[in-house]
């Protein structure tokens, strides 16, 4: 804001009001909702590793949703740290550093996994509509990370 109480304009014609510092608690309130999306999302996990348990699933078949199941027990963990990160503002630089760090091994961690499952288990494993669709939200859920955590990263630098 300017001295007159004006919001300043971009050179695109866009305004913009400076934060001083302050977190972004709509941005934080966002993340929160992803939170628990990925907690639904390991919820899921473990019901089908509880079906892999019971004799109701196969190993291929189950092997990508466990994944998705464990990476999203993970992705909890980094949207928290975002979320933590989003609401400090400038403060929270490196508590989002941090998570977005964990956010690029997961996405390394889900992409082993999933050739070491496609090589130990074989191509069904990752091949069939069951499999694929965890591969895919797996992956999908795992870059979202790496662009909530992208934003966090680039908030709490510019305050």
């Amino acid at each position: 804001m300017r001295a007159t109480g004006r919001q300043r304009q971009r050179s695109d014609g866009v305004n913009t009001a400076r934060t001083d510092g302050r977190g972004s608690l709509v941005l934080a309130s966002l993340t929160g909702v992803l939170v628990l999306a990925d907690g639904g999302l390991a919820a899921l996990g473990l019901m089908v590793w509880n079906a892999l348990r019971r004799g109701n699933l196969t190993g291929p078949e189950a092997a990508t949703f466990t994944l998705l199941g464990a990476s999203a027990a993970v992705g909890v963990v980094v949207l928290l740290l975002a979320l933590i990160a989003l609401a400090r503002g400038a403060r929270g630089r490196g508590v989002a550093r941090f998570g977005a760090t964990l956010a690029w091994l997961r996405m390394a961690g889900v992409i082993t996994a999933l050739m070491a499952i496609a090589v130990r288990l074989g191509a069904s494993s990752v091949a069939g509509v069951f499999e694929t669709s965890g591969a895919v939200v797996a992956l999908a859920d795992a870059v979202g990370a790496l662009i909530v955590t992208g934003v966090a990263v680039r908030r709490s630098h510019h305050g």
